[in-house]
């Protein structure tokens, strides 16, 4: 999940495309914090931002060989909470309640997930 080894389906990405802004979608899957929340989403539709904000910190670590610091996990809420989340609403993917800091209504089209690699079908 990590932004060298990110390579999206490119004909899901497509398919996304074509249901979504194209720009949108782009901003979106090239987001190196917005990706994980999106897999994560993905089997996890109800989850608090703190629960997404521990998601996302494990990701930067894992992704860079180190372990996340309270701060880093701080500064990634604050990014979830003002810029994230909200975008994934304005998509009409997630409904966010801001006073309970719950994401509720998850709806991620299936050519998003799968432009992540994350589909239901058994392999």
């Amino acid at each position: 999940m990590g932004d060298e080894s990110f390579e999206p389906d490119l004909r899901a990405l497509r398919a996304a495309a074509d249901e979504l802004p194209f720009d949108d979608v782009v901003r979106l899957l090239g987001d190196r914090h917005a990706r994980p929340v999106l897999v994560y989403l993905h089997d996890h539709p109800a989850p608090t931002l703190e629960e997404l904000a521990d998601v996302v910190a494990a990701a930067d670590a894992s992704e860079t060989g180190t372990i996340a610091a309270p701060s880093d996990r701080d500064r990634i809420r604050l990014r979830l909470y003002h810029s994230i989340l909200p975008r994934l609403e304005d998509l009409g993917f997630i409904t966010f309640d801001t006073a309970a800091k719950t994401v509720t209504d998850t709806d991620i089209p299936e050519s998003v997930s799968a432009a992540l690699g994350e589909t239901d079908s058994e392999p």
